[in-house]
């Protein structure tokens, strides 16, 4: 473990945001800072945790949330720079989902699921509850957009797969769009949904399994109204699930218990609003100021998380805590690990 390295880290990545000017760059690496040290996205909190004098600095970081940047760009640098970081299985598996701030404002998220959590790079803010607040464009499209900056970050060919509940996934325009950039997914989609068998049958797969503990599987295309999907179908009921897993792929290597990362996104949320960063504290209803925002709390939420796994992988992570049946898990996660051993062991911020 290199502690310079990780205290350094905003710094040494934001050199490669070329798509942003010095200014802005210099903007994030100070105030994803002071967001780390307020533990707050409250405005006046985060300004009062960074050198200097805290009205100065305030009026500094809302200059910087009024400006507009161009977020396309960042996304694709912001992509390169997380993935350059992580070292990846074969294939990046990313989750799309959606959180609501206090029922004021929504953000759509797509990220890369890394130890337990999820790492945003990319996201859209609109106003939650209101149709015509929503993008113009619709969710599908909406989520096509933000894949499209992340693929602009990675290097061709790059095998990626992307996770998503069934509000989401009961999509099959959002899988024809995935299959047309070569990823692939494992999307959870209604139970009422169908599969046209190759003998010519049609069965709602879902009630293939009727208890905990079994499996079906099968090939062929699903859906019917929008159009149909070549696909293969994956339904699961783990033996201490309340309900089973009814889901879609076009990877026929795949078992569906994969779809168990997809809940990392909840666990990033958590950290981002009550467990973290208190990004509902922020009492901003301007969802382009919003967005701009959640550039410092992802900025500095990722740099807590690569140092907690660095302080793990040193073996200087607090102990691990006993299960009742034996097991041993992580006291804390890479996030709150990552934040102690900056504040106990790193010099001034």
């Amino acid at each position: 473990m290199n502690p310079r390295k990780l205290y350094q880290w905003v710094r040494q990545t934001s050199k490669g945001w070329t798509g942003l000017t010095r200014h802005a760059r210099k903007n994030i690496e100070l105030f994803s800072r002071g967001v780390v040290l307020a533990e707050s996205s409250h405005v006046r909190q985060i300004a009062s945790h960074v050198p200097g004098l805290a009205d100065s600095q305030r009026r500094r970081l809302q200059r910087f949330l009024r400006r507009e940047l161009p977020l396309e760009v960042f996304f694709g640098q912001w992509t390169r720079s997380v993935v350059q970081e992580v070292k990846r299985r074969r294939t990046l598996v990313l989750v799309v989902d959606e959180t609501k701030l206090k029922d004021q404002l929504a953000v759509m998220v797509v990220g890369l699921i890394y130890h337990g959590r999820c790492i945003p790079l990319a996201w859209a803010v609109y106003r939650a509850n209101d149709a015509a607040g929503y993008p113009a464009e619709g969710q599908v499209d909406l989520i096509l957009r933000l894949v499209g900056y992340i693929q602009a970050g990675l290097a061709p060919g790059t095998p990626v797969r992307l996770l998503a509940d069934r509000g989401i996934g009961t999509s099959p325009r959002l899988m024809r769009g995935l299959i047309d950039r070569g990823w692939t997914f494992l999307f959870r989609v209604t139970k009422q949904s169908k599969v046209l068998l190759p003998d010519g049958s049609e069965c709602t797969f879902y009630d293939q399994v009727q208890a905990p503990g079994e499996f079906y599987a099968a090939s062929g295309l699903v859906f019917k109204k929008r159009g149909r999907v070549p696909a293969h179908v994956r339904v699961l009921w783990g033996t201490a699930a309340q309900d089973r897993w009814a889901l879609v792929t076009n990877d026929p290597t795949l078992t569906g218990w994969e779809y168990a990362e997809r809940m990392w996104i909840e666990e990033a949320f958590r950290d981002l609003k009550s467990h973290g960063w208190q990004v509902e504290e922020a009492l901003l209803d301007d969802p382009q100021r919003m967005a701009r925002l959640w550039i410092l709390l992802v900025v500095a939420y990722t740099w807590m998380l690569f140092i907690g796994q660095a302080v793990d992988a040193a073996g200087l992570a607090l102990p691990t805590r006993r299960l009742p049946d034996g097991s041993r898990v992580r006291r804390w996660s890479l996030f709150r690990e990552g934040r102690r051993f900056l504040l106990s062991a790193a010099p001034p911020l």
